[in-house]
């Protein structure tokens, strides 16, 4: 039974909308914004991102706040390409920031634009290349029986910065973290470190303790990316079990945005970890590693290639998921709403 006359989609009294496709990345929102935004300045996505937060930062705070959103929602927006060999751009947004990079939402965007047939997959492997603020990634959509398998993200060169930086947290006390770039910056930091294991159950301390290291890295320490002069403040905290010697798989919670733990188990994260694991000499390249979201859903991981980035030893990790579309969505606003920004509770 139908409970309308009309087509819901075509609502009078109101704007156009924003239409989105949501998914769900190992239980993460993607909420992808596929129309209803004009054009997006900028020949590259630097520049489109910068131009999107000047004249679009409204809908960002629309679409990952309540009533129509939540503090842990994010958001992409599909570009028009900027480089000759991608197939699209995305722009990045949560309830708090623009990231420059996002593993999950990446693996969201593809999954969901083939389900659509903005993307025509093949039987077996599908490279696409995607624009990013962080700059090309390319991507592998592996198709099997005429289903999306999964698909796999060569990850932008990471790097670790600084090992054993002393901070002092407020109402923790001093706690040594490693600062690693994976898309942005990570403050990475051992069970062994604070005693706390990076369970469902420890989840309120370490949303709060990982804010708080957030503001006391960004205090306390001093981040650069040599060739991204733009990126210099450390977003996440990584709170990851202890590992041994030989190792081929883990647990980890992250923390970011607007203190909200992913879901997932961060493509950025997995990559940022594997990236402190080769710099410890705990994991080889091409060793296969399975990182485990707090909800015991996986992303299969494994170092690619070493290179530099300026003088840094960096490395490319290669990460692979899965995404499943949750619904179809118009967001409207009407000039009467009393919350066209959305709101947070704390």
């Amino acid at each position: 039974m139908k409970f309308y006359q009309k087509d819901p989609w075509d609502l009078s009294g109101v704007d156009d909308g924003i239409i989105t496709i949501d998914s769900h990345t190992g239980g993460e929102l993607t909420r992808l914004v596929v129309g209803g935004i004009a054009d997006i300045q900028g020949n590259s996505m630097v520049l489109k991102r910068e131009y999107f937060k000047k004249n679009y930062d409204h809908l960002r705070q629309m679409l990952t706040k309540e009533p129509r959103g939540h503090r842990g929602g994010l958001a992409a927006v599909v570009t028009e390409n900027v480089t000759a060999d991608a197939r699209f751009g995305l722009i990045y947004m949560d309830a708090k920031r623009y990231p420059y990079l996002c593993g999950h939402a990446t693996i969201g965007a593809v999954v969901t634009l083939a389900r659509t047939g903005f993307l025509e997959l093949r039987e077996g492997e599908n490279p696409i290349a995607i624009d990013t603020p962080s700059g090309i990634m390319e991507t592998t959509a592996v198709m099997t029986q005429g289903k999306i398998e999964s698909v796999a993200m060569n990850m932008v060169p990471s790097f670790v910065l600084e090992t054993d930086k002393q901070i002092d947290v407020p109402g923790f006390g001093k706690l040594t973290i490693d600062l690693v770039y994976s898309g942005g910056f990570f403050a990475m930091i051992s069970s062994q470190q604070t005693g706390i294991d990076p369970v469902i159950a420890n989840s309120q301390i370490l949303t709060e303790l990982g804010m708080k290291i957030i503001d006391a890295a960004n205090e306390q320490a001093e981040v650069f990316h040599p060739e991204r002069p733009e990126v210099k403040t450390v977003d996440v905290t990584e709170f990851y079990a202890a590992h041994h010697e030989n190792v081929t798989e883990g647990k980890s919670i992250v923390v970011y945005g607007e203190s909200h733990i992913d879901r997932s188990p961060c493509g950025t994260g997995t990559a940022a970890k594997l990236t402190l694991l080769h710099h410890l000499k705990k994991i080889d390249l091409h060793q296969k590693y399975t990182n485990y979201s707090p909800l015991g859903t996986s992303f299969d991981a494994k170092l690619i290639k070493t290179l530099k980035v300026g003088s840094l030893d960096a490395v490319v990790a290669r990460v692979s998921g899965m995404a499943h579309i949750t619904g179809v969505h118009k967001f409207i606003l009407e000039e009467e709403d009393p919350f066209p920004q959305g709101f947070l509770l704390n």
